[in-house]
């Protein structure tokens, strides 16, 4: 009976720890990623300047040498949504809140 009793506290606690795992992020946790500036960001493409390789394709060496290279669709692999749709959301959170005027 000890025995069935241990188990079964060991399998709740064990419970618990996975479902603290599989929390989404809360929206204090989410605010953590701040906003880039306008001026850093890439209005034509959407994209952090200091990764557009459509502007600046002296920017590939440094993202391969940093493993942050998607050879296939030839972007950050960080930004690439083809392999990783979570990406978007990680783009939008550092997406400047306002627009400059002269943007695209």
């Amino acid at each position: 009976m000890i025995r069935h009793l241990t188990l079964c506290a060991l399998l709740l606690a064990g419970a618990g720890v996975l479902a603290a795992e599989d929390k989404p992020a809360t929206p204090a946790e989410a605010a953590k990623v701040e906003h880039l500036k306008s001026d850093q960001w890439c209005w034509t493409h959407d994209l952090p300047k200091d990764k557009c390789t459509t502007c600046d394709r002296k920017l590939i060496p440094a993202l391969k040498k940093s493993k942050d290279w998607c050879g296939e669709h030839e972007i950050a692999e960080s930004l690439c949504v083809k392999c990783d749709p979570k990406a978007k959301e990680r783009i939008a959170a550092l997406r400047p809140t306002e627009k400059p005027k002269d943007a695209k």
